[in-house]
C-alpha cells in the first residue's frame, strides 16, 4: 500500500488543504451541540429571549460555515483523487504496453483492465473515506470527550463503557474481510476474461451452438465473485446495525442515569447538561462508526493496492539503447532453439536448427500446431528461445533489445490488426511516411485500386477491427503497412490466405520486385506459395523435419509430398 499511497506527493498541497478544511469544519459541529446547551440553559430556563436570538444566530452562522467548508474540502479533494486515480490508470497502462509478451499473456486482459478500473476506483474511494475520519473523527472524539467530562463526568464514563464493545465487534468482523475480497476480486477478473472472450468470439459460439457451455462458464464465475461479495459484504455490514444499537443502547442509559442524577439536591447537572452528553455521545459514536467502516474498507483496500502493485512492479521490457544503429543485413540463425510456452507441459518448438542468409527467400510450411506462428514470435523479439541460441546478424537476440529486434522486423501477423481510423494512418502506423510511400505501399499490396475508388482516397474511414473491409481488403491493408517500414527482414504469416489466386500471384510479383535483396520469410500451408522460394523449411509437431528446395522436398520427404498432393492432386511438378 506504501508504493500506490506515495503517488498522492504530487497532490499533498490540494488534500492538505481539504484536510484543513474537513478539521476547521469538525470544530464547527462540536460547537453545535454547546450554543444549544445555552439556548437551554442561558435562554429556555431563564426566559432571555435576546439571548437565544443571538445564539440561534451564531449557531446558523456556524452551520453556513459548516457546510461551505465541507463543500469546499470535498471539491478539492474529489479533483485531487480524480487526478491520483487518472495518473495511476495512465500508469498502469504504459506499464502493460511496456510488458513482455509473456508477461502480458499470463494476466490477460480482463485481469489488466478490472485493475485498471475498478481496483483503483476503490483505492481512490478508499482515500476519501481516510481523509474524512482522519481529519474529522480524532478531533470530534477529543473534543466530545472533554466536553462530556466538563458537563458531567459520569454520564461520560457510561458513553467510554461501551467503547471496549464496539472496538471488540470492528475486530471480529474485520478479520476475514481480506481473503474474502481477494478471491472475490480473482474471479472477477475471470468473469471479465471469460465475457471478452464470449463477445469477440460470438459469431463462433455461436456457429457452434455453445451459448448454453459459454453461459455456464460466466455464471459460475460469478456465483463464487458474488458469494464472496455478498459474504464480504454481510460481515461488515453487521457493524452498522451494532453500533447504532449501542449509541440508541448509552442513550437510554445516559438518561436514566441523568434523571436520577438531576433529582438529586447537591447534583449541578442540568437538562442542557443531559442533551449536551447525549449530543456528545452522538458525535463520538458515529466517530467510532466511521473508523469502523474505514477499518472495513482496508482490507480490500490491500488487495487492490496488491494487485496493483503486482502489474507496476513486474519487469518492463528492456530500453532500446541502440535504435540509432543502422538496419541489420537480415541474417538469421538458430542453434538448438526451443520454446515452452509458460504453464504448457511439453515445448512448441524443440531443437530447431535453421540457417537464413541476407536476401533469401524462406518458405515455412507445417500443419496447425507445428511451430510456425511460434518461430514468428521468436524472430519477432516478442518472446525469448527457452532452449538454445537465436542470433540476428551473428548476434544473440538476448543481447539486443526488443526494440532493436522488432525495428529490423516487419511482420504481418497471422491475424491482420486492422485499426479505427483512416487509410493512411493504418498504412503509417504512427510513423513518419509521406503520401506517395503510402500510395507505393497500397499499390504493392494490391489495395491501391479500391483506395482510388473512394472519393475520400487515403483518408478513407476504416471503422474499428475493420469492419467496413473485406477478409482480402483487411489482408492487403496490413501487408502494406508492412511495406512502407523500412527492415532488414519480412515476415508474412499466413497472411495471403484470404486472396484469390491471381491476386497473390500479383502481390508475390510485386513484392520479390519490392523486397529484392531482403530476406523474406513467408509462413503458410500452401505447397503452392512455398515452391517458388529459395528455401522450404517443413515443420511438424515443433520440429524442423526438413529443409530444402521444392523439388528435393518432393522427392526426398514423404510428409511434404503428402501435403503437396492433397493439395493439388499432383505427385511432381
Amino acid at each position: 500500500m506504501k508504493s500506490i499511497f506515495r503517488r498522492l506527493k504530487k497532490y499533498r498541497l490540494p488534500l492538505g488543504a481539504a484536510f484543513v478544511m474537513l478539521v476547521l469544519s469538525t470544530v464547527c459541529a462540536v460547537a453545535l451541540p454547546t450554543l444549544m446547551t445555552n439556548i437551554v440553559d442561558y435562554g429556555i430556563n431563564e426566559k432571555n429571549l435576546g439571548y437565544v436570538y443571538r445564539t440561534s444566530a451564531i449557531m446558523a452562522g456556524a452551520a453556513i460555515l459548516y457546510a461551505g467548508l465541507v463543500i469546499g474540502a470535498y471539491k478539492l479533494l474529489q479533483d485531487a483523487l480524480t487526478g491520483f486515480c487518472g495518473d495511476l490508470r495512465a500508469e498502469i497502462f504504459a506499464k502493460a504496453v511496456s510488458l513482455p509478451s509473456d508477461a502480458f499473456r499470463k494476466w490477460g486482459t480482463g485481469a489488466l483492465l478490472t485493475r485498471s478500473v475498478e481496483d483503483v476506483d476503490r483505492i481512490g474511494d478508499v482515500i476519501a473515506t481516510l481523509m474524512g475520519a482522519l481529519s474529522g473523527i480524532p478531533f470530534t472524539m477529543i473534543f466530545g470527550t472533554v466536553l462530556a467530562f466538563r458537563r458531567d463526568p459520569v454520564l461520560a464514563l457510561i458513553l467510554f463503557a461501551f467503547v471496549p464493545v464496539l472496538f471488540a465487534v470492528v475486530v471480529l468482523v474485520s478479520r476475514k474481510l481480506h481473503p474474502l475480497w481477494k478471491i472475490s476480486d480473482e474471479y472477477m477478473d475471470r468473469q471479465n476474461a471469460l465475457v471478452r472472450s464470449r463477445l469477440t468470439g460470438i459469431r463462433v459460439v455461436r456457429a457452434f451452438n455453445r451459448e448454453e457451455t459459454e453461459q455456464k462458464k460466466t455464471e459460475a464465475a460469478t456465483r463464487v465473485m458474488a458469494d464472496n461479495i455478498i459474504r464480504a459484504n454481510v460481515r461488515a455490514g453487521l457493524i452498522s446495525p451494532v453500533c447504532i444499537f449501542l449509541l440508541n443502547l448509552a442513550t437510554v442509559v445516559i438518561l436514566c442515569a441523568g434523571a436520577f442524577r438531576i433529582s438529586l439536591p447537591e447534583s449541578t447537572l442540568t437538562v442542557g447538561g443531559i442533551l449536551a452528553v447525549i449530543e456528545y455521545v452522538g458525535m463520538i459514536m458515529s466517530g467510532f462508526l466511521s473508523i469502523s467502516f474505514s477499518v472495513s474498507e482496508i482490507p480490500r483496500a490491500r488487495v487492490n493496492c496488491a494487485r496493483i502493485s503486482e502489474i507496476l512492479d513486474a519487469p518492463s521490457l528492456p530500453p532500446a539503447a541502440d535504435l540509432s544503429l543502422p538496419l541489420l543485413r537480415g541474417e538469421i540463425s538458430l542453434s538448438g532453439v526451443g520454446y515452452r510456452y509458460p504453464g504448457s507441459e511439453g515445448n512448441a518448438l524443440s531443437g530447431v536448427d535453421l540457417h537464413i542468409f541476407p536476401g533469401e527467400k524462406v518458405a515455412i510450411i507445417g500443419g496447425t500446431g507445428s511451430g510456425k506462428s511460434t518461430l514468428v514470435r521468436l524472430l519477432t523479439g516478442l518472446s525469448a528461445p527457452t532452449e538454445g541460441v537465436l542470433r540476428l546478424d551473428g548476434t544473440d537476440v538476448r543481447e539486443m533489445s526488443g526494440q532493436r529486434v522488432r525495428d529490423n522486423v516487419s511482420c504481418v501477423l497471422q491475424r491482420d490488426t486492422v485499426f479505427s481510423g483512416t487509410v493512411r494512418e493504418n498504412v503509417a502506423a504512427g510513423r513518419q511516411v509521406s503520401d506517395d510511400e503510402v500510395i507505393s505501399a497500397l499499390s504493392d499490396a494490391q489495395l491501391i485500386d479500391f483506395v482510388s475508388a473512394q472519393a475520400e482516397g487515403l483518408g478513407y474511414p476504416v471503422s474499428q477491427r475493420g469492419g467496413n473491409l473485406s477478409g482480402g481488403q483487411k489482408q492487403r491493408l496490413a501487408i502494406a503497412r508492412a511495406l512502407a517500414k523500412p527492415a532488414a527482414v519480412y515476415i508474412f504469416d499466413d497472411s495471403f490466405s484470404a486472396l484469390d489466386f491471381m491476386t497473390e500471384s500479383r502481390l508475390r510479383a510485386r513484392l520479390s520486385e519490392r523486397l529484392k535483396g531482403r530476406t523474406q520469410i513467408i509462413v503458410t500451408q500452401r505447397a503452392a506459395t512455398a515452391m517458388s522460394c529459395d528455401k522450404i523449411c517443413l515443420f511438424d509437431g515443433g520440429r524442423l523435419l526438413a529443409c530444402g528446395v521444392h523439388a528435393e522436398l518432393l522427392e526426398n520427404c514423404a510428409v511434404y509430398r503428402e501435403i503437396w498432393q492433397s493439395q493439388t492432386g499432383q505427385t511432381r511438378l
